[in-house]
């Protein structure tokens, strides 16, 4: 696909920004007990996350008792999952309840990410349902037919008196969108595009935000540039960490659901001040409502096979020892020294309990072949220097797309059988960092039937 030039983008920032409405500014605000003026709730890359939307919901609802300052919802990207059955088969239904719902306490601004096409064949109409529901879109993604945006660039957010300037940004690689919408999107470069358009957006502001579901790498190069007193929220690459560069917030608040960053502004001499809090959300109970409605559709859509218990787990486990997991499963198959499999191939980490084939589903979303290779232990320990990221102590330590592998020690000197997930062979620059790994296919070997085989042997 190709890019638009950074002449073009300059255009397009000019028309999106005269796009982009005022929130209406809400009467003086009441001072909560933390001197927050505004609050702010971060969500990122949910992919339809149906066992914990209603307890999203109730952590929603305790903030807003909780405070005096007005409230606002902020969504970076990737609402929907068409892995998820119930939510392609129903069009997205339970998401939409939960948007609708989410909107009808208060603002929302969801930033457009690479997903929310998974239900629908067409950005624009995505873009049309979403803003129905009274959620405010933002995002720079260009829709080639018309040479107009999907959305508004950026908006101003009025919050009890306070202005805040927000921008919002896509991923690039077309192969992260559907084939089914690639031809009609135009991806601009986040890096230029920021650099065009962010002075815009925080001009007149009483503070800045910028929604970037570009990636760690390119939000690595817009950093430098933003103004003191800026925050980043980031997405895409379903990680959870916190950076503040000089006088910049920086954070990814993960994905699926597995929690809410709770987000305070005030205002200061010198600035906005950020306060930021992590809250962890279960996979239980949650908003009645939501809840009553989500059972529904799971009732209403599911088949018999898909609610047939393969395991039943003992402890629940997070996303990266569920991955973990899984590459173990695959080296054994594979009689590989180590495995490893790409971040992104997972979703839901493993609950307590019966885990369903349509849980199973949620947490390895695409399936593919195993493929194996022969390398030296100079390159297995390379890998290794990029692999579980998740762990990593330093911005500069992450590339965005990772694998999961376990650590072990190596010999420089010796050989190693590794084995990957098809994905992470193909695309082995990206996630292994390495171009000419030659990798084969292990014939009968595939990724979720030897991850489902392992579960259910050990439960």
């Amino acid at each position: 696909m190709t890019r638009i030039t950074a002449a073009v983008d300059r255009r397009l920032v000019l028309l999106g920004l005269a796009a982009a409405p005022l929130a209406g500014l809400a009467p003086q605000p009441l001072r909560a007990a933390t001197g927050a003026e505004a609050v702010l709730i971060s969500l990122a890359d949910l992919h339809s996350p149906y066992a914990r939307l209603p307890a999203l919901l109730a952590a929603v609802d305790a903030v807003r008792a909780e405070i005096a300052a007005p409230l606002a919802v902020l969504i970076n990207g990737d609402v929907f999952e068409r892995g998820n059955v119930v939510a392609l088969r129903s069009g997205g239904g339970p998401d939409r309840a939960f948007l609708a719902a989410l909107a009808a306490r208060g603002p929302v601004v969801l930033n457009l990410g690479n997903h929310e096409t998974a239900v629908i064949d067409d950005m624009a109409a995505a873009v049309a349902q979403i803003s129905g529901l009274g959620v405010e879109v933002i995002g720079n993604i260009l829709d080639r037919r018309t040479g107009r945006m999907f959305a508004p660039v950026s908006t101003t957010l009025g919050l009890g008196g306070l202005r805040l300037g927000l921008l919002g940004l896509a991923p690039t690689n077309p192969f992260v969108y559907r084939a089914e919408v690639r031809d009609s999107l135009g991806l601009l470069d986040p890096v230029q595009f920021a650099s065009d358009a962010f002075a815009a957006v925080a001009g007149g502001a009483n503070a800045a935000i910028l929604m970037s579901h570009a990636g760690v790498t390119p939000d690595r190069a817009i950093l430098p540039d933003l103004p003191a007193g800026t925050l980043v929220i980031g997405g895409h690459d379903h990680l959870a960490f916190d950076h503040d560069a000089p006088g910049i917030g920086y954070f990814h608040g993960g994905s699926w659901g597995d929690r809410i960053t709770v987000i305070g502004l005030s205002t200061g001499p010198d600035g906005p001040i950020w306060t930021r809090e992590t809250r962890m959300i279960a996979p239980e109970g949650g908003d009645p409502a939501l809840a009553e409605a989500i059972a529904a559709a799971m009732a209403e859509h599911l088949t018999e096979a898909e609610t047939e218990v393969i395991a039943m787990r003992e402890a629940a486990l997070d996303l990266p020892a569920s991955i973990l997991l899984a590459a173990e499963a695959v080296r054994e198959a594979a009689g590989a020294d180590v495995a490893f499999l790409g971040h992104t191939t997972f979703g839901a980490p493993l609950a307590a309990g019966p885990l369903t084939r349509y849980d199973f589903d949620a947490f390895v979303r695409f399936d593919g072949d195993i493929r194996v290779a022969e390398v030296p232990g100079t390159t297995l320990a390379a890998i290794m220097r990029r692999a579980n990221q998740h762990r990593a102590a330093s911005l500069g330590a992450r590339t965005g797309d990772f694998v999961h592998a376990r650590e072990i020690d190596i010999d420089p000197a010796a050989t190693y059988r590794i084995a990957a997930n098809g994905w992470t062979a193909i695309n082995q620059r990206a996630y292994l960092g390495n171009e000419d790994i030659d990798f084969e296919t292990v014939e009968g070997l595939m990724l979720k039937a030897v991850v489902a085989g392992a579960l259910a042997r050990a439960g």
